[in-house]
């Protein structure tokens, strides 16, 4: 049988084993968040950020002898590579975030739940005690 300090161990292990220490919020890790695409081999390169933002492009020196039209097709494929990975990361951090909001229901159950089986463990021997010795419960 499990008994409420045990229960409550457990949980306190789950919680260190689940990354239980809180790493920031959900909106800093958003903030950090970025994503890269790249196009022409690496020569153009573009890093968005969260928002759809495009943070930075880079552009090898060697490209600007591409004629405007190549250019800017290597420029579209690189943004459009980049809001794909950022899609992905921001979706990566929504999980973890979901992950976050259970570890804090399951840090609600153990500071509500486990002190009320305590008390019902308690009440359950006394009443088994009472029978036990012929008083009524």
């Amino acid at each position: 049988m499990t008994y409420p300090p045990d229960l409550s161990r457990s949980i306190s292990e789950l919680l260190s084993t689940l990354g239980g220490s809180d790493a920031g919020s959900a909106a800093e890790a958003v903030s950090v968040v970025q994503g890269t695409g790249e196009a022409a081999d690496g020569m153009v390169r573009v890093v968005a950020i969260a928002g759809g933002q495009i943070e930075s492009v880079w552009i090898d020196p060697r490209m600007m002898r591409e004629p405007s039209e190549a250019l800017a097709e290597h420029i579209r494929e690189a943004t459009n590579s980049a809001l794909t990975d950022l899609r992905s990361a921001l979706a990566a951090v929504a999980a973890a975030s979901d992950t976050t909001a259970l570890l804090e229901q399951l840090r609600e159950v153990q500071r509500s739940a486990v002190p009320q089986l305590q008390g019902i463990i308690d009440t359950l021997g006394d009443v088994q005690e009472r029978l036990s010795s012929g008083r009524r419960p």
